[in-house]
């Protein structure tokens, strides 16, 4: 697992105890979490577009994109997530490979553009994290990834 960005795994923990490092049913932890009552299911769209999953990414794919579901993790392109709200922490988990949103500058902007157009207000201090649990940081810290250029084409 990785950790980048301005919130350290232990400050992420306080507020999502799955996210420590040894945790027994991680993966079954954040599901439960992101899906008992989601505040936004999308799609990204490789070139950025958002696409409104309602409630299950598949039962809700974009229209022609069927394939996308037998292409796991890497969706044909797309991105798949959720938003969900705990108290007044909030997360995004992106069912992504570890090296799409910490070293891939394509993805990187890619998430970037879609999450900006994501229809619930987002907090500047949202965690972003994998279904794995890598925790990728902020919303502005992946925006200074790109910045910083520490990331691959």
């Amino acid at each position: 697992m990785i950790t980048a960005g301005s919130i350290s795994r232990e400050e992420a923990t306080n507020s999502y105890p799955f996210l420590a490092k040894k945790y027994p049913g991680r993966r079954k932890a954040i599901k439960e979490f992101t899906h008992r009552d989601p505040d936004f299911v999308f799609w990204i769209y490789p070139d950025g577009s958002i696409f409104d999953a309602r409630n299950a990414h598949r039962k809700n794919i974009p229209k022609g994109y069927d394939y996308i579901l037998k292409d796991e993790p890497d969706y044909g392109g797309f991105l798949r997530g959720r938003v969900a709200t705990l108290g007044n922490n909030q997360l995004i988990v992106v069912y992504c490979l570890k090296e799409a949103l910490s070293t891939n500058k394509l993805k990187i902007k890619q998430f970037l553009k879609g999450v900006s157009d994501v229809p619930v207000p987002l907090k500047k201090e949202v965690l972003v994290i994998s279904d794995n649990g890598d925790i990728f940081g902020t919303l502005n810290d992946l925006q200074a990834v790109l910045s910083m250029g520490r990331c691959t084409d």
